[in-house]
């Protein structure tokens, strides 16, 4: 089509089909829905933050940190070895002795500094070193009984579960 044709049937054009497509708006929907969900998204992101132990000791003051404890002489307890880390152990009270400050059944990392004595099942004692961890030496399997002597400990909570926290002044396996 040439430009002669189309000024012909351009001409043809019924002058209201012309306004009406010059006034012609398109109809959006309304999504009310991305709004009212956004604004619930913010308020659950808002009640989690400020529910946070960390955010709560610092806009309320709340103290929320776990209270250290050093005894004045050495206490004992027996726990079930469960798995080693890098400086502790994971282990479960089984006779909490005469001290009644871990319940039996609570489950506890028991940490290494260096001061602490580690008497190996063949006699041999490995004094821990934190520079070095060597723990690759301690072969203890899951389920072994460890006699663990403790003078330094966290208030313990129940649900903290392994990051109830002790320090070995010295370990022992026991030889069954």
């Amino acid at each position: 089509m040439n430009a002669k044709k189309f000024s012909v049937a351009l001409s043809n054009v019924r002058d209201e089909y012309v306004t009406e497509a010059l006034t012609y708006k398109t109809v959006r929907k309304k999504r009310g829905w991305i709004k009212w969900g956004t604004i619930a998204a913010c308020i659950c992101l808002m009640v989690s933050v400020l529910s946070t132990p960390y955010v709560k000791n610092l806009l309320f003051g709340e103290e929320t940190t776990v209270q250290e404890h050093i005894l004045s002489q050495p206490d004992k307890l027996i726990v079930q070895f469960v798995e080693m880390g890098g400086d502790h152990f994971k282990a479960v009270v089984v006779d909490s002795g005469e001290n009644g400050i871990f319940p039996v059944n609570a489950e506890l990392s028991v940490v290494f500094d260096s001061n602490t004595n580690i008497l190996l099942e063949d006699g041999t004692t490995l004094s821990f070193n934190p520079d070095n961890p060597n723990t690759e030496s301690i072969l203890w399997t899951q389920g072994d009984l460890i006699i663990v002597e403790f003078i330094q400990y966290q208030d313990y909570l129940e649900e903290n579960a392994f990051y109830n926290q002790l320090t070995a002044a010295s370990v022992e396996i026991i030889k069954e």
